[in-house]
């Protein structure tokens, strides 16, 4: 097993990181790694309505190694910007839907680190490298605290169900900055609305409640 392969397996199936060295960089080269990613993917894209989405093995691999590397980072700070700079960068941005869940299989996981490395050192450049990450690939930004959203509207490849799942994510933490627009937007008023909604019916049962409270 690979270090690559290990540290993606234990994130995917554990929810854990551990680095016993530092990681060596990996080129490209799908192998156990790639098939390790596509049987996780295969899972996820169920989570998502639609159509299903293909799984881009270049940009999961990309994006893994890039998470890898950004924890790494959170550990250890003996490493020049420019050459962290250059591991937290993807070789695209993303344009279709394949390339924005194949990257979140991975990517959902680096708000966190994003939020732990702000904890420990605002002015660590590791938060502003995260920060450009995160507004690049706004599936998986939406999940973090940053005001300051994507670079342009995201359309999610066109995909209602990523659509969907945005504005679900956005809802939780709705900022002005993170809003799409077009039919995107419109996923985010039907969130919000349904929302409401079930805010609306459970009022009456919290006014009962506190009713039979007061006897």
């Amino acid at each position: 097993m690979s270090p690559l392969e290990e540290f993606l397996s234990r994130l995917l199936h554990q929810g854990r990181v551990v680095f016993r060295e530092r990681p060596a960089p990996e080129a490209f080269a799908p192998g156990r790694v790639g098939m390790l990613l596509e049987r996780a993917f295969a899972s996820y894209r169920l989570e998502v309505a639609g159509p299903l989405i293909d799984f881009d093995v270049r940009v999961a691999f990309e994006a893994g190694a890039l998470v890898r590397e950004a924890c790494w980072a959170l550990v250890s700070h003996d490493e020049r910007v420019e050459g962290l700079g250059r591991r937290l960068a993807m070789s695209q941005p993303p344009t279709r839907a394949s390339h924005h869940l194949s990257a979140d299989l991975v990517f959902r996981y680096l708000p966190q680190v994003h939020r732990r490395a702000r904890a420990f050192d605002p002015a660590d450049p590791l938060v502003a490298l995260l920060a450009d990450v995160l507004r690049q690939w706004p599936l998986s930004g939406v999940l973090s605290d940053l005001e300051d959203g994507p670079p342009v509207p995201p359309d999610l490849g066109g995909h209602e169900g990523l659509m969907l799942l945005y504005a679900e994510r956005l809802a939780s933490h709705d900022r002005p900055g993170w809003r799409p627009e077009g039919r995107a937007l419109e996923y985010v008023e039907l969130v919000r609305r349904g929302r409401g909604r079930d805010q609306d019916r459970e009022r009456p049962a919290e006014g009962v409640a506190r009713r039979w409270a007061s006897w």
